[in-house]
């Protein structure tokens, strides 16, 4: 059974909704996020981390993240979609992952939001969402998925926010 590395990075941190005045949508990274954003991409790249397709939401922090990604080189290309906008539903993801892979073997960069990520991965792991993940900003969880019944079928390797790739052991 092949199985396809996707890692889930959740977007940097944005200016906060209370004193942000335009739509969630539009809500930016703030200069720490998309320096810290930075700081973990170029991390990615020291660690030997890299993918063929970075998939990002279409809300503005998204997208600003996963630009970063594409700029620092973490993936040569980059695709919007609301699959993984906050709206998205995993099974649609799946749908849409099951053809991708048909053509694509490299890694799987997917940007998006809160609770969804930590709970695709729950139910990829674990077949339900339990509730006990939580993906900080700009953190990351890397799953290997099976390409049939990835549905409590598929193994996280890696789970780490961005303070354990930017400061060493992270304990600091």
């Amino acid at each position: 059974m092949t199985e396809l590395t996707v890692l889930f990075f959740r977007h940097g941190i944005a200016v906060e909704r209370e004193v942000f005045e335009g739509s969630d949508s539009d809500r930016p990274l703030t200069a720490k996020g998309e320096k810290k954003t930075h700081q973990v991409a170029r991390r990615l790249l020291d660690l030997g981390i890299e993918a063929e397709l970075i998939l990002s939401s279409p809300l503005v922090r998204a997208r600003q993240t996963a630009e970063i990604l594409l700029e620092v080189g973490v993936a040569p290309d980059l695709m919007i979609s609301d699959l993984l906008a906050p709206s998205g539903r995993l099974l649609d993801w799946l749908h849409w992952l099951n053809h991708w892979r048909q053509d694509h073997e490299g890694a799987l960069i997917a940007v998006g939001h809160e609770p969804n990520l930590s709970h695709w991965t729950e139910l990829l792991i674990c077949g339900k969402a339990l509730g006990h993940l939580q993906l900080k900003k700009a953190g990351i969880i890397g799953l290997l998925i099976p390409e049939t019944d990835p549905l409590g079928n598929s193994q996280l390797f890696w789970l780490t926010p961005p303070k354990f790739l930017l400061n060493g052991s992270g304990l600091a």
